[in-house]
């Protein structure tokens, strides 16, 4: 059974790759392919040679310029069908554990993530008072739409994704990308700097995705008690919760509290030492 670990970088993020592939060889005993995917427009800007025989997968430039996250639709490129199994990282993850993804017993028509913090898919989209007051007519008729058709409909977090690569044969990615069309560009709805693709590859999925598990851990608690006050979030702290001995695989940090944040001192020196344990592999 052939697998793969995919995450999602341009030039300036590789860096931090280093300290996610160290963490996964060494803590989660990965012993699959890599594949980090980047947009094209990358291409020649980086020596792929400094990233211990990683592939590299370059996607075309999508329309209307966006971030780098929505090139997370190329999962379901015919590329990654040289694979059984894929399964997606986001760059601000540690392990803590070996990784057990339980293959022998998933779904070969499904994806595999995790509740997002109980967000309704509407919520996935522009929702925020002062930013619904700026809303065209056919902002607010969609708005309202989702609120009628979304509001009970749960959602998922996309920053651990696992699939079978049958469902490449699905014309996945040519969807995702006229949904990207629809929503990105035409009606501009997406959480810009903050939920971004997750919100359209929900939409694609959302009859068909199912829990990946609760030793993969997509909430950073910490979020949640400082009840998402920016001004807090940014204080310095240290985490001191035992995630290898309660069984954690992979903790996800956000963008709050990514391990390379000099804030989060107790993973901040971890991702420092994982960068330096990088080069000595």
């Amino acid at each position: 059974m052939k697998k793969v670990f995919v995450v999602l970088s341009d030039k300036n993020y590789l860096e931090h790759f280093k300290s996610l592939y160290y963490s996964a060889i060494t803590i989660g005993k990965w012993d699959g392919d890599f594949v980090v995917i980047v947009p094209e427009s990358d291409k020649g800007e980086f020596d792929e040679n400094e990233f211990k025989g990683v592939k590299f997968f370059y996607g075309e430039s999508l329309s209307g310029d966006p971030r780098t996250h929505y090139y997370k639709y190329y999962l379901w490129d015919e590329y990654f069908k040289q694979w059984d199994w894929i399964f997606y990282c986001d760059l601000d993850v540690l392990f803590f554990n070996e990784i057990d993804l339980d293959l022998d017993n998933r779904k070969k028509d499904v994806v595999y993530a995790n509740d997002c913090n109980y967000t309704p898919l509407c919520y996935q989209f522009e929702h925020r008072k002062e930013q619904r007051e700026n809303f065209n007519k056919k902002q607010i008729e969609r708005y309202e739409w989702m609120r009628e058709n979304w509001m009970s409909v749960t959602s998922f977090q996309t920053c651990f994704i696992l699939f079978h690569s049958d469902l490449i044969d699905e014309k996945i990615l040519d969807s995702l990308i006229e949904l990207h069309e629809e929503w990105y560009v035409d009606l501009d709805l997406v959480i810009h700097d903050l939920l971004e693709e997750q919100a359209i590859i929900n939409v694609k999925f959302m009859d068909r995705w199912e829990e990946l598990g609760d030793k993969w851990l997509n909430v950073y608690e910490r979020a949640n008690e400082l009840d998402w006050d920016y001004e807090e979030l940014i204080k310095s702290f240290y985490d001191d919760e035992d995630y290898t001995g309660n069984g954690t695989i992979a903790q996800h940090f956000y963008q709050f509290f990514q391990p390379w944040s000099l804030h989060n001192v107790r993973f901040y020196n971890v991702y420092r030492d994982n960068l330096k344990g990088f080069e000595e592999l």
